[in-house]
């Protein structure tokens, strides 16, 4: 994953996490992991950026 693709994901969790987007408003773009291996989209990165985020606050 880019710098930039990091970036957006963290801006778009952001976003959804305050109520300004909701999750369809994510693009399904796709993003190679770290492991440079694995491909996802950008709304699933989103998607589990949420959780981990909504689990550190609730947990």
């Amino acid at each position: 994953m880019t710098i930039v693709q990091e970036k957006l994901i963290n801006a778009y969790t952001t976003l959804v996490l305050a109520g300004r987007k909701v999750i369809e408003d994510v693009p399904e773009t796709a993003v190679l992991l770290d492991d440079g291996v694995t491909e996802s989209t950008m709304r699933a990165e989103v998607d589990i950026k949420v959780a981990e985020r909504t689990i550190a606050v609730l947990g």
